[in-house]
């Protein structure tokens, strides 16, 4: 069947349309909003789109121009639909920036929508379709959401099955691929500048900032990396060019296991091996590398806690796997204690490796099937359940923490525990439930006890134990919408420096918060953009304008005195709503310095300071007046 695409923001058309579609033969992936859309878009490589006309824009661009954007973009028929049905159809006019097959004004007219759909599908199928491009014209094999860390068994299904095709994982904007042949990872690319290789180079210390653009032009031009690389300078040829390439698509491949929002499909065939490098490596290692380095410990240890008091034996997979894991000397070590007669939560409490290394490792061995579980011990050279005793393992002897770590994790935990929810995980109100969910990660494996375990931490794990409370508070308010919105006003609201001569409106507070963050950044444009959306969210409030005339003043274009015209017009809004307004009197004052009207400003301070004789501000910018 083939796969359709379909973003419409009015509810009733969504499900009307959604019908429809599919009872002329289509598989109907529907969706309420530009983000979905291209998430679904990007992961799901639909066969034709149908988008709303009036979709919300996507950091100000249209879908359209998004997906056209795409390295599939290029082939997939799109259709705009517009409101006719409602009466409020905005006419072609509104989809002529909009590189679209065609425009429906009226999508539940009969015989316009599902006729031009057949007709525009054919002709794109009609075409001859190589590489890269034949295999993502299939239909996935396997697809669906990141929430419930799905890819650790699909990748390890891929190697089973010695599988090949691309794996797509997209989040917003955000595309990444990964080239599997024979179920290895040989490859990898992505959508965002930041995931490419040049910027992998430059992490490394490879590549200088300055060169990092010049290899990214001359990768684009068709040059290969090793031809690349040398144009600068850079010498990385034979294994030296084949290390780097390895350990780029294991860090990237990382990466994409770490990622809980979007989706992702897989894409079985081979036809894309002409136009990707392949780069082969153990296959299964870079899960155990993935897992260590970005997975939350509670996900590796919830894998295993039906198994905590059996017997964990080493399988008849583990070696015929051994070469594809690539153990280190120090997972081997522990492997070796897998035999079968130690329980589980011992082994990782004292067996041959700190904590967080302990539990990766049986959990990669469980998912790869390199360890099975007994309920009692197994007789050693037998694979029959047995009365054999089982090995005990004396507690390994706990070291010191070293007085500098305690002393600043009990600083920081004081810190964490007495701070807001968005202060506790070190976050700006502005940001979003990605950088939620990532702060919390990260913070609570910083503190989390058994990160601690080879140390004796008795007079610190009521203090750790109390983060873990407040940063898991934490992330239940602020990765849900409602929760989040209930408690900013309730934050806002008990700030006192807030002082609103309004409401609390907790979207222009974002606005303005995120607006005064770029501009400590020195980022106007979007400084201006954050203070004119507050202004919008709630025009009676005049602290709002006292921001967006300094945002102007600063960083608008055109000379001084435009500038300074920009920025009085602003602030004569502000003062029509509050005339004794402390931040617009000081910045009009500030505003006639720089214009050399030294007594007018000193007219200005002066009444602020008889207001207000503490103002800080103000006694600063007369003290610029005197000089």
């Amino acid at each position: 069947m083939k796969t359709l695409l379909l973003a419409e923001s009015h509810p009733p058309t969504l499900e009307h349309l959604t019908g429809l579609l599919s009872q002329a033969g289509y598989t109907v992936r529907a969706v309420n909003d530009a983000v979905m859309a291209l998430e679904h878009f990007s992961a799901d490589n639909p066969d034709v789109v149908v988008l709303g006309v009036d979709l919300p824009r996507v950091d100000g661009q249209h879908v359209v121009h998004l997906i056209r954007g795409h390295s599939q973009g290029g082939r997939v028929p799109i259709v705009a639909i517009d409101k006719g049905h409602l009466g409020r159809a905005r006419g072609v006019g509104s989809v002529l920036d909009l590189k679209v097959n065609a425009y429906i004004p009226d999508p539940l007219k009969p015989g316009e929508l599902v006729p031009r759909l057949e007709s525009l599908v054919k002709a794109a199928q009609a075409q001859v379709l190589t590489g890269l491009s034949a295999t993502l014209s299939r239909p996935a094999v396997a697809a669906g959401d990141l929430k419930a860390w799905p890819l650790p068994a699909l990748l390890h299904s891929l190697y089973r099955l010695r599988r090949d095709g691309v794996l797509v994982v997209a989040h917003r904007d955000l595309s990444r691929r990964v080239y599997f042949l024979r179920g290895g990872p040989v490859n990898f690319d992505a959508s965002a500048k930041q995931d490419a290789l040049p910027r992998f180079l430059r992490e490394r210390k490879v590549l200088t900032e300055a060169q990092e653009p010049v290899v990214v032009e001359a990768l684009a031009s068709g040059l290969r990396i090793g031809a690349a690389l040398a144009d600068v300078g850079v010498e990385a040829v034979g294994e030296d060019l084949l290390a780097l390439l390895r350990d780029f698509t294991r860090d990237r491949l990382g990466r994409v296991l770490a990622m809980r929002e979007g989706r992702f499909a897989f894409y079985a065939g081979d036809e894309f091996a002409s136009e990707v490098a392949a780069v082969e490596q153990p296959a299964l290692a870079p899960l155990l590398e993935a897992a260590r380095q970005r997975m939350p410990l509670r996900v590796v240890a919830a894998a295993l806690r039906a198994h905590l008091n059996e017997y964990p034996v080493r399988s008849a997979d583990f070696g015929r796997d051994l070469q594809a894991m690539a153990l280190d000397t120090e997972d081997i070590k522990l492997a070796m204690q897998v035999n079968g007669r130690i329980v589980l939560k011992d082994l990782l409490a004292h067996g041959r490796a700190e904590l967080r290394a302990a539990y990766t490792l049986l959990w990669f061995l469980r998912l790869t099937g390199g360890v099975t579980f007994s309920p009692v011990p197994v007789a050693s050279g037998t694979d029959v359940l047995s009365a054999a005793a089982p090995d005990v393992i004396a507690p390994r002897k706990r070291k010191t923490l070293p007085a500098e770590t305690a002393a600043a994790l009990r600083e920081e935990a004081v810190r964490i525990i007495t701070r807001s929810y968005f202060g506790g995980l070190g976050l700006h109100i502005a940001a979003d439930k990605e950088a939620v969910e990532r702060a919390y990660h990260e913070t609570a494996m910083r503190f989390h006890p058994d990160t601690y375990a080879e140390f004796d931490i008795s007079d610190l794990r009521d203090l750790l134990d109390q983060v873990q409370e407040k940063l898991s508070a934490s992330y239940r308010v602020l990765s849900v919408d409602e929760k989040r919105r209930a408690y900013l006003q309730y934050f806002f609201s008990r700030q006192e420096v807030v002082g609103r001569a309004t409401a609390i409106n907790v979207d222009a507070e974002i606005s303005l918060r995120r607006g005064e963050s770029a501009l400590k950044r020195g980022d106007y444009r979007t400084a201006i953009q954050g203070f004119q959306e507050a202004v919008a969210l709630n025009e009676h409030e005049p602290e709002y304008y006292s921001y967006l005339a300094w945002a102007l003043y600063r960083g608008s274009a055109g000379s001084l005195m435009q500038r300074a015209l920009a920025a009085r017009k602003v602030l004569k809004k502000a003062l029509t709503l509050d005339p004794y307004l402390e931040r617009a009197q000081i910045i009009a004052a500030i505003i006639e310095i720089d214009l050399d009207d030294a007594p007018l400003a000193r007219k200005k301070l002066m009444k602020v300071l008889e207001l207000n004789p503490y103002s800080v501000l103000a006694r600063a910018a007369l003290q610029k007046v005197v000089k």
